[in-house]
């Protein structure tokens, strides 16, 4: 019986060597099977983009552009359309920030300079210095004695930033009453509060009654710097109403910030997930809070959903607009091990659960996705509490710490690919610090120390390893010839597993030709190991040349 391997696919470390499908390995190192043979991946280029520190997080802004951090960030770009200041907004546990290209790119340390996210209310209300009546035709102070004229006004004011993001009015003043027409109100103003608001500008509104309502309706923008102000419009005169009661500032402990495609930008804070104004960025209402059983350890956003990983069960959250967001806990109960190790993938997300990487869609339907990949066991040789990952082209990209000499101390990384969509595992000696996945290129940016790399863009192939399932034949089977099919058979090697150990070993460089013979060897279980530096599209062991299939 001869054995013919003519398609190659990654790991399946859940069935036996023996039960394997053909195509399968039970080891496979540096390799891919786009073309469903072994191809080696290829090393990594210099980027040419150095950084001061080793970092955990980087980001491409544009350009040549890179921010880096040596803690915990999740960035988001502007969902704002055509946003003239480039913003981007990132969370870090101090605080959420916002940065912009006009204060970013100084120095060598990116972003250098940042502000806090959103914008704060007034803490007090507007002073009424005087009301001041008109003055009629001999210049005297008119006094009108006919109640159905007085008004009874109040004022209050937002702060505005350099970007225009207006946040909430602070407390209404104290009523204003107005028994002549025409009559002005000096106005005090309050210095803003410090911080770093960026806050540059101020709104002045004042109350209009109508038929039906009270509403304030602005009467002037005026710069920060002014404290004083007159304000001697007519009703008439008054322009837009006040729209920003309840845009508040994010929590300085919000964390995990993502945008949902609907431009509702998403963050949490312990067990409450936290939802945006559409294309608002600074603007979290208080009633577009909601809440999960468990503490939430990561969320990511699939569409109009977000899936949030937590300590417990996952949920789902999904909506149009935020005053309508339904939660709807998937029926799995897989914790999130590690917040880095969720991704969001093309129509679900993935993450590092106790029994495998957990698939989660959009429309909350839940699995351990490598339930038949490998065992619960078999999983936690990856250590899925240190797991981080990034997607591309389709594929789950993670590394995680290992523990390289026995000591208990995680000081090694390791790293694996796996194909959720043929199902397999493969693993990878090219670690890295830190990654970011470019959706535009769909390359994977690795910094390596504290230099950045483009992962897998050269020519130069890594060493590759892939060894076949064990085939089981009759007892004392023997194989005189073998036929390694490659484009550059001299770069390739292959070893010869009977009966588990190892029995011939012919490197790199001693195969000149496809076809050739192979020494004495006999057993009734067989392993074919390939490895070195070019693509194997087929493996065939015969008893003869004669029986080589074509």
């Amino acid at each position: 019986m001869n054995i013919d391997i003519t398609t190659m696919r990654g790991e399946i470390p859940r069935d036996a060597d023996g039960l394997l499908p053909q195509s399968n390995s039970t080891y496979a190192e540096n390799c891919h099977f786009d073309c469903g043979v072994i191809t080696p991946l290829t090393a990594d280029i210099d980027a040419s983009i150095a950084f001061t520190f080793t970092p955990l997080v980087v980001f491409h802004y544009f350009d040549d552009y890179w921010f880096a951090w040596d803690h915990d960030v999740d960035v988001i770009r502007s969902p704002i359309a055509q946003d003239p200041y480039n913003r981007i907004y990132y969370t870090d546990g101090e605080y959420p920030k916002l940065t912009s290209a006009d204060i970013a790119l100084v120095g060598d340390n990116l972003p250098s300079a940042y502000y806090r996210l959103g914008v704060p209310a007034p803490e007090t209300a507007i002073g009424i210095s005087a009301v001041t009546p008109p003055n009629d035709d001999d210049g005297n102070p008119v006094i009108d004695d006919d109640p159905t004229n007085d008004e009874t006004r109040y004022y209050c004011e937002t702060y505005v930033t350099a970007y225009g993001e207006e946040g909430p009015p602070g407390p209404a003043s104290e009523d204003v009453e107005i028994t002549a027409p025409g009559s002005s109100v000096t106005l005090s103003l309050a210095a803003p509060p410090a911080g770093n608001y960026n806050i540059t500008r101020r709104r002045i509104y004042r109350t209009v009654t109508t038929t039906s309502d009270a509403e304030f309706l602005e009467v002037v923008e005026l710069d920060i710097a002014v404290t004083s102000y007159v304000d001697s419009l007519t009703s008439d005169e008054l322009t837009a109403t006040l729209e920003t009661e309840d845009y508040l500032m994010p929590p300085d402990n919000m964390i995990g910030l993502c945008t949902m495609n609907n431009g509702i930008c998403v963050g949490f804070a312990g067990n409450e997930i936290m939802f945006s104004m559409p294309y608002l960025p600074y603007a979290w209402p208080d009633a577009y809070k909601l809440s999960t059983y468990d503490n939430i350890v990561a969320i990511a956003s699939v569409d109009t959903a977000v899936v949030a990983g937590t300590e417990g069960v996952p949920v789902v959250f999904s909506g149009i607009t935020p005053g309508n967001i339904s939660d709807k806990p998937v029926q799995l109960n897989q914790a999130c091990l590690s917040k880095r190790s969720m991704v969001s993938m093309l129509g679900f997300v993935l993450y590092a659960g106790p029994a495998g990487i957990v698939k989660v869609t959009a429309t909350g339907a839940g699995s351990v996705a490598t339930a038949n990949v490998m065992t619960r066991e078999q999983w936690q040789a990856f250590n899925p509490t240190t797991v981080r990952a990034w997607s591309v082209g389709g594929n789950y990209i993670g590394v995680y710490d290992y523990d390289g000499d026995g000591d208990g101390v995680y000081d090694t990384v390791r790293g694996f690919i796996y194909d959720p969509n043929n199902n397999d595992l493969r693993r990878l000696t090219n670690t890295f610090d830190a990654a970011y996945a470019d959706p535009q290129s769909d390359l994977l940016y690795v910094a390596k120390s504290d230099e950045l790399w483009v992962s897998q863009a050269s020519q130069t192939p890594l060493s590759m390893r892939w060894r076949s399932k064990v085939f089981h034949v009759p007892q004392g089977s023997s194989y005189s010839v073998c036929r390694v099919m490659s484009p550059s058979v001299i770069q390739v090697g292959i070893r010869f597993f009977i009966e588990g150990q190892l029995a011939c070993t012919m490197p790199p460089g001693s195969i000149v030709d496809n076809i050739f013979r192979l020494p004495v060897m006999a057993g009734s279980k067989w392993q074919a190991e390939v490895y070195g530096y070019a693509q194997v599209d087929r493996i065939t062991l015969a008893q003869s040349v004669r029986e080589l299939p074509a």
